[in-house]
């Protein structure tokens, strides 16, 4: 069952790539969800987050210009719990890599499709995923 608290940030530079992203998270029970189309909103809205964000879906060409290093800043980001960073392109076969730790990065060679977003969010969004939710702990009344 979905976690309908979650709170994802989208940021393409297409419409319709955010509108496909946005509408598959839907149908999989998620609401919470900001759109933005440049990386300098994106810089914004994690600068000025006072609950960090679950996810960040991201294409990747957003990123290009960026001074820094994009998967430290994604890492090490307080305001981002877990990325996935995509090309924006099909192209075929994707590449996932998770990294050690509390957080899931995925980079895929391909825009996400429904399966994978499917796949992302069980990972993301279980007792394991998830930092706020633990098999440990239980409601007592």
């Amino acid at each position: 069952m979905p976690t309908p608290s979650l709170r994802i940030l989208i940021v393409d530079d297409q419409p319709a790539q955010r509108l496909s992203i946005e509408k598959m998270l839907n149908q999989q029970g998620y609401h919470r969800i900001a759109p933005v189309a440049t990386f300098a909103e994106l810089l914004a809205m994690v600068e000025g987050a006072i609950e960090p964000f679950d996810l960040l879906v991201i294409n990747s060409a957003l990123g290009a210009d960026a001074t820094f290093n994009l998967d430290d800043f994604f890492r090490n980001c307080p305001a981002i719990r877990h990325t996935l960073v995509y090309d924006g392109l099909p192209r075929g076969e994707q590449e996932i890599v998770l990294v050690p730790g509390s957080r899931v990065i995925k980079r895929l060679l391909q825009t996400p499709d429904e399966q994978t977003i499917r796949n992302l969010m069980l990972a993301i969004d279980s007792p394991k995923g998830h930092p706020t939710r633990s098999p440990c702990l239980r409601w007592v009344p």
